[in-house]
């Protein structure tokens, strides 16, 4: 079953969930790194994520943001967004330049395997998917497999 809610849902969506992997497109693989994001007006803010992945967001900005559940068969928290290095933000080791990302949100949903009690979704996907509506989405649903 789909439960479309407002990006004020994103916030308390994150909520439930203690920390994200921040996964960045790679040179060579996918980059991962663990981050605590803080919803900002609407904008996802990321606290030094790390060199790289700051790097790989000023070439490849499209990354997604998986907050695991914090119980076995909760729900993961699934954001899709476009990363930006805010150039006015200073360091916060002291020293020059960004040391954080904004993310802007385009697309999120929870997600968890299905069970066999568990309802067929009506989107299609074979488990068990709660879309949340962000602003700029598109009308049409993806969902991952």
């Amino acid at each position: 079953m789909s439960i479309k809610v407002d990006l004020a849902g994103l916030g308390a969506a994150m909520a439930e969930h203690d920390f994200a992997y921040l996964l960045s497109p790679g040179r060579e693989r996918p980059h991962v790194v663990a981050v605590v994001p803080r919803l900002v007006d609407g904008t996802l803010v990321v606290d030094a994520p790390g060199r790289s992945a700051t790097e790989l967001a000023a070439e490849h900005p499209a990354v997604t943001l998986v907050f695991p559940p914090r119980q076995a068969g909760g729900y993961t928290l699934i954001v899709d967004g476009d990363a930006s290095v805010p150039s006015t933000e200073p360091a916060r080791d002291g020293g020059g330049g960004a040391s954080g990302l904004s993310v802007r949100p385009g697309h999120a949903v929870l997600h968890r395997p299905a069970t066999p009690t568990s309802e067929p979704s009506p989107t299609g996907c074979g488990s068990d998917c709660r879309p949340l509506d962000v602003p700029g989405e598109a009308a049409g649903l993806d969902v991952p497999d």
